[in-house]
């Protein structure tokens, strides 16, 4: 999961990724705050516009939406299975296959937990965040080695 690239996004486009995580918030009939944050501020400096029916996304575009959608998702914490049909359904109009979306949900979890590279203390809250994210101690082991090891 590449999160930390620049591509460039016209306001339909935009606006039709809002939409669809806005559709992951609403999948498990729970918005949670997080969710609610991370959308609102994706929409912050967007024009209102309503889009309506799908959108075929560009390549990165595509890979953006596959990957917002995700990270609405996980925003509390846990993918449930109604917001991973979601997913899989909006993904699969942008050409992403159920294995495909699997993937881009284990890499969030991954990029998630990378942050704490080198962390050696609350080794323990860090595998249960790890556990409850569907990750395993060895995964983790890898996740959060130091570059020098």
């Amino acid at each position: 999961m590449q999160l930390e690239r620049s591509v460039d996004l016209d306001a339909n486009a935009a606006a039709f990724i809002a939409k669809g995580m806005r559709a992951i918030a609403i999948a498990d009939g729970h918005v949670h705050p997080r969710e609610l944050a991370l959308i609102e501020a994706f929409e912050a400096d967007l024009p209102s516009l309503e889009v309506s029916g799908d959108l075929k996304l560009p390549g990165e575009a595509a890979a953006v939406y596959v990957q917002s959608l995700v990270l609405v998702a996980l925003a509390d914490g846990v993918v449930s299975d109604d917001e991973r049909e979601v997913i899989a359904s909006l993904a699969k109009a942008q050409g992403y296959s159920k294995v495909m979306v699997d993937h881009e949900i284990v890499e969030a979890k991954r990029w998630f937990l990378s942050a704490f590279k080198g962390v050696r203390i609350f080794r323990d809250a860090l595998l249960l965040i790890a556990s409850d994210l569907g990750l395993s101690e060895d995964e983790v082991a890898k996740l959060t080695e130091d570059s020098a090891s």
